[in-house]
């Protein structure tokens, strides 16, 4: 039995925790091993709540949220969002000038995290907050962030009384702020609404079979968006969200079989590497399950739906507008994103925001038609949202081609084309042929400057764990037997790690700002 929901249901996020009441025993999240009840959850959030009261802090103040996937950090986000504050999760890898940068955007009250994040705080920034709390601590440690902080610990600000909270803030009031990864210029926080977890929730119940009850399995930490929206999935069929402390291709699938998930959460990068560990016969799948994410390999797409006995759904979006493509049962498979959702008005435009023709290359243009599916704006950067949503359509920066039958495939972002020699390569392209050698790992194509003009196309590749060497000169004669002449590599550079996005995505500014050393091998100079 699949459930439906209808939209005259709550759309605050503490409403439908609220409402859970019927499945109070029920465990809502576990993460490591620890189960946390649906009651539980609603009990410790509303003790966070009324702490936060206590120390002052009021609407539209923001609480930052920086930890590894611990309960608390749940908790928070929700207890925040009861008295109408702004929580604003940070990745627990935040260091340095990023971190400075985010902390002096935010300007946060209270500032929640693990000992050494609040350690890396105080060496990344010399901003300080009225308020720090220390998680997995006990009273009486010496201030991390120095006097001008008061600090405590989790169970001070929650046991500090009871306090009589108000009525839910508005759902269009601002409930979250979500940092982008910032592919050009610095991260924007993108502002989103309380009513927009519930209305991400009703769209995937709407595109996805979901039953009552139902396991889900996400290796992503709470300060992406994916692990945050299916909470609220979950939330609505009274099922349970699986997250472990971090990703594992090793243990990735043994995880699914032993807490016998329905469904699990993927993105391109993460499927490539569980494709890439062992078939072990005694970790072939149980049953049918539903993996639900984007950006599979198509060279890879059909082996994993078969060696692990799952389906394959995959969709398109951000956290500005979550969800713009998604496939359909009639309308799944590799090499596509499905067609644009019910959701969402969807365009593909030039340079000029003309319209292209079915077949051809364009910028994916979007508008909602359902009021909370989409961001409300980019945090304290007006000028950023009005570019953003130019002539009234939010502009993804992403290329998208779309079929005579309404299917729609990825192509890349604007910013990732590389322009050589009069023509436009797509990095996804070359990182996809090169995703298909065997002792491959993961690699990321970026354009580097060539003395001709336009850009030399260069490629970044990570072996394969115990797999042998690999010869640059032979990859690039692999990848040439799936390319145009013009997408070939000139440079191939065999690197021990790519930089990640907090959601294992290969975070493609980082790559272009190392771009490529000395030891990189260079076909031309190779052929005299």
């Amino acid at each position: 039995m699949n459930v439906t929901v209808t939209h005259d249901a709550p759309t605050h996020l503490v409403e439908l925790m609220r409402a859970a009441v019927d499945s109070a025993d029920r465990p809502f999240f576990v993460i490591g091993e620890t189960p946390v009840t649906y009651a539980d959850t609603l009990a410790r959030a509303q003790a966070c709540a009324s702490g936060l009261r206590q120390l002052g802090v009021a609407e539209g103040d923001r609480v930052l949220i920086m930890t590894p996937n611990r309960p608390e950090a749940v908790f928070v986000w929700l207890g925040s969002n009861l008295i109408g504050a702004i929580d604003a999760p940070l990745s627990h890898e935040s260091r340095g000038a990023l971190l400075d940068y985010f902390l002096r955007d935010l300007e946060p009250s209270v500032i929640v995290g693990t000992p050494d994040c609040l350690a890396r705080i105080a060496e990344s920034s010399s901003f300080r907050p009225p308020y720090a709390v220390v998680l997995g601590e006990e009273p009486g440690r010496p201030p991390i962030l120095g006097t001008a902080t008061r600090q405590m610990t989790f169970d001070e600000l929650t046991t500090a009384g009871e306090d009589p909270l108000a009525a839910v803030p508005d759902a269009d009031r601002t409930a979250t702020i979500i940092y982008t990864s910032g592919t050009t210029g610095p991260s924007k926080g993108v502002m989103l609404s309380h009513g927009y977890w519930a209305e991400l929730a009703r769209t995937h119940l709407a595109l996805v079979p979901f039953a009552p009850h139902e396991v889900v399995y996400c290796a992503q930490p709470l300060c992406h968006i994916d692990p945050r929206s299916l909470l609220v999935d979950v939330l609505m069929v009274r099922g349970t969200l699986i997250l472990p402390p971090r990703f594992s291709a090793s243990g990735f699938w043994a995880d699914i079989e032993r807490y016998d998930a329905d469904k699990f959460v993927y993105v391109g990068t993460m499927l490539h590497l569980i494709h890439k560990q062992p078939d072990v016969p005694s970790e072939r799948p149980t049953r049918l399950r539903i993996g639900m994410g984007s950006a599979a390999p198509e060279s890879i797409y059909r082996e994993v739906e078969e060696r692990f006995n799952v389906r394959l759904y995959e969709g398109y979006g951000m956290t500005e507008v979550p969800v713009m493509a998604h496939h359909v049962t009639r309308l799944s498979g590799p090499g596509h994103i499905g067609p644009a959702v019910p959701m969402v008005e969807l365009r593909l435009v030039d340079g000029e925001d003309r319209d292209v023709a079915v077949g051809d290359v364009g910028e994916a243009v979007v508008r909602p038609r359902t009021r909370f599916h989409m961001m409300q704006g980019y945090w304290r950067k007006p000028e950023a949202t009005v570019e953003a949503t130019r002539g009234l359509w939010f502009h993804t920066g992403d290329n998208l081609r779309q079929g005579p039958d309404g299917r729609l495939v990825y192509i890349g972002r604007k910013k990732d084309a590389i322009r050589r020699r009069g023509e436009n390569v797509s990095a996804w392209e070359v990182e996809e042929a090169a995703a298909r050698h065997p002792s491959v790992k993961e690699a990321a194509a970026i354009g580097v400057p060539s003395a001709v003009g336009d850009e030399d196309v260069a490629l970044l590749v990570v072996p394969v764990e115990g797999a042998p060497g690999i010869d640059p000169a032979e990859l690039r004669s692999f990848v040439a037997a799936d390319l145009p002449r013009f997408a070939v590599p000139r440079y191939i550079e065999i690197v021990e790690s790519l930089p990640k996005t907090p959601s294992e995505r290969i975070a493609k500014a980082a790559v272009r700002d190392r771009g490529i050393t000395a030891v990189a091998y260079d076909a031309e100079r190779s052929n005299g």
